[in-house]
C-alpha cells in the first residue's frame, strides 16, 4: 500500500506543468512588474548619467582653459611655437578638444593645430548632447603691461563625441537594472502573495527542518495542513514518502561529506593562506631589490639588467640604445648650506622632471647619491644628446621650495650609446670598426664601456664648468682593450 500510494504522489508530481494554480499568478505578476520597474530603473538611470557625464565634461573643459591660460600669455609675449605646440599638444590629449588656434591683433593666426580628419568622429548625437559642438575662445592677457592689456586669443574646438560613446555605453549597460528589478519584483510579490504562497511554504519549510529525517529516536510528523489541493500540499505528501526512505542513508552520508569537506576546506585554506604570505613576500622583496625608496626611481640594479637587455636587442635587431648619466653640480655645497634634507627635496624634483619629461618607454633611475641615468631604447646618440640638452635646461629652470627658501641648482650631463648600422655613417671609420667588434664579442661587459664613457663625458662636462651635455669621446674604446678582443 505504501508502495502504491508513492506511485501516486509521483505521477502527480509528473502531471505538474507551467501555468497551474501558484506558478501561473507567479508567473504573471512577476513579468508585470520587472518591465514596469525596469523601464523606469533605466530612465532614471539614464538621466543621472548624463548630468553627472556632463558635469565632468564641463570640469574637465574647465581645467583644461585654466591651466593653458598662463602657457598660452608666455607663448604669445615670447612668441614660442615651440612652446606653442607642447601646449596644444598637452590640450589634444583631452580627447573632447579637436583644434587649438592662438591669434594676435598683428599675425592673425599665430599658431594652429588640430586633429586629423576623422580621429574623433561627428554623429547628430554629439551636435545635440553636452553643449554640441562649440567654439570656445578665450582672450589671452598681458598681466604684466598696465592696465592689463588683451594680446591675443586662444580658440578651442570642442566635440564630446568621446562622452557621447561613454553615455551610450552606460545607457546599455544600465540595462542590468533589470537584475535588480527582479530583486524589486520578489518582494513586491511576497507582499501580494503572502496568503497565497509565503505562509503555508514557510510552514511546510519549518516542517521539513524539524522533521530530521536522520533522527532514528523521533518518529517522523505529517505536514502541516493545507486545505488547497496544489503543489504545497503535493511537496508535503512527497516530503513525507522521501523522509521515510533516505533516512538512515542520508544520515550516513552526510556525516561523510561534512567531514570531507571540513578537511578540504580546511587544507584549502591553508595553501591559499601560504600562497598569499609567500607571494605578498617576493612581491615587497622584488619592489625593495630595485627601487630607490627616496625617489620611487628604479635603482642601480635594476637599471643595469635593463640596460644588459637593450645590448642584447642592439647586437640580434641592430636597435640603437643610447645612455645618459647626469650628476647635480655642487650637490655637496647645497647639502651643508641646507642640510640633507633639502638635498633630498632636490633629488625627489630631479626625478619628477626626468618622469614628465620622457617618454613611456625611457627608463630613469637613481644609481646612486645624486648621480642619476637615463636609458633611450630606439634613440640615436644625437637624439639623446637633443634630449640631454633638453633635460639640462628644464633643471636649470626648476627651483625647489624648502624653509621658505628657493633652491635652484644644475646638472652636468655625459651621453654614450650603441648606434644602429645607420648611425655608424656619423663616425670615424676606425670608431665604426670598433662597434662593429663590440657587436660580435659575446664575453664583452658592453654596458660596463658605456658606462665608463658616459662618466668621463660626465666629467669633462664638469671640467669645462659644469651644466653641460657632453657626448662621449668613442675613440676611447681603445683605452679598454683589455676588456675588447684582440683584433682591436
Amino acid at each position: 500500500m505504501a508502495r502504491e500510494s508513492d506511485e501516486k504522489h509521483f505521477d502527480a508530481l509528473a502531471g505538474m506543468r507551467l501555468g497551474s494554480t501558484i506558478a501561473a499568478r507567479q508567473l504573471k505578476y512577476s513579468l508585470f512588474l520587472a518591465v514596469v520597474l525596469g523601464l523606469v530603473i533605466v530612465a532614471i538611470r539614464g538621466y543621472q548619467d548624463y548630468l553627472w557625464l556632463e558635469g565632468v565634461y564641463q570640469q574637465s573643459n574647465q581645467r583644461i582653459f585654466s591651466s593653458s591660460a598662463p602657457v598660452a600669455t608666455e607663448v604669445m609675449i615670447k612668441r614660442d611655437r615651440e612652446l606653442a605646440d607642447i601646449m596644444a599638444r598637452g590640450m589634444l590629449n583631452n580627447r573632447s578638444i579637436a583644434r587649438v588656434m592662438l591669434t594676435n591683433a598683428n599675425d592673425g593666426i599665430f599658431f594652429e593645430l588640430k586633429r586629423p580628419a576623422g580621429e574623433i568622429p561627428v554623429s547628430r548625437w554629439a551636435e545635440k548632447m553636452f553643449g554640441g559642438l562649440q567654439t570656445i575662445t578665450v582672450p589671452v592677457r598681458d598681466p604684466e603691461r598696465k592696465p592689463v592689456a588683451t594680446i591675443g586669443e586662444m580658440v578651442i574646438e570642442l566635440n564630446p563625441q568621446v562622452y557621447v560613446n561613454a553615455y551610450m555605453t552606460r545607457l546599455s549597460w544600465s540595462f542590468l537594472a533589470t537584475m535588480i528589478l527582479a530583486a524589486v519584483m520578489a518582494l513586491c510579490f511576497a507582499a501580494m502573495s503572502y496568503f497565497v504562497f509565503s505562509r503555508p511554504v514557510i510552514r511546510l519549510g519549518n516542517y521539513i527542518v524539524n522533521a530530521n529525517p536522520t533522527d532514528d529516536s523521533r518518529p517522523l510528523q505529517m505536514p502541516p495542513e493545507h486545505r488547497h489541493d496544489d503543489e504545497v500540499q503535493l511537496l508535503g505528501s512527497v516530503t513525507v514518502g522521501l523522509f521515510g526512505m533516505i533516512r538512515k542513508q542520508v544520515g550516513e552520508l552526510r556525516r561523510a561529506r561534512d567531514e570531507l569537506q571540513n578537511a578540504n576546506i580546511t587544507l584549502e585554506e591553508r595553501v591559499a593562506q601560504r600562497t598569499e604570505e609567500l607571494n605578498s613576500a617576493m612581491q615587497k622583496l622584488e619592489v625593495l631589490a630595485s627601487t630607490d625608496p627616496l625617489t620611487g626611481l628604479p635603482n642601480r640594479r635594476a637599471f643595469l639588467g635593463r640596460l644588459e637587455d637593450a645590448v642584447a636587442v642592439w647586437r640580434r635587431r641592430d636597435t640603437p640604445v643610447s645612455f645618459i648619466l647626469l650628476d647635480i653640480d655642487r650637490f655637496k655645497a647645497l647639502n651643508d648650506t641646507y642640510g640633507h634634507q633639502a638635498g633630498d627635496a632636490v633629488l625627489v624634483a630631479l626625478a619628477d622632471t626626468l618622469r614628465t619629461t620622457l617618454r613611456s618607454i625611457d627608463i630613469p633611475a637613481r644609481m646612486g647619491g645624486e648621480e642619476f641615468a637615463v636609458l633611450l631604447p630606439g634613440e640615436e646618440l644625437q637624439g639623446a644628446m637633443i634630449l640631454a640638452e633638453r633635460l639640462r635646461k628644464g633643471l636649470e629652470q626648476n627651483s625647489v621650495e624648502y624653509g621658505g627658501s628657493k633652491l635652484s641648482f644644475t646638472s652636468s650631463f655625459g651621453v654614450s650609446g650603441l648606434p644602429s648600422a645607420k648611425g655608424l655613417a656619423e663616425f670615424d671609420q676606425d670608431v665604426a670598426v670598433q662597434f662593429d667588434v663590440l657587436r660580435n664579442s659575446e664575453s664583452t661587459d658592453i654596458p660596463g664601456i658605456l658606462y665608463s664613457l658616459a662618466d668621463r663625458a660626465l666629467y669633462d662636462a664638469k671640467a669645462a664648468g659644469r651644466n653641460q651635455c657632453k657626448l662621449a669621446d668613442f675613440s676611447r674604446l681603445s683605452e679598454f682593450k683589455d676588456q675588447l678582443p684582440s683584433d682591436i
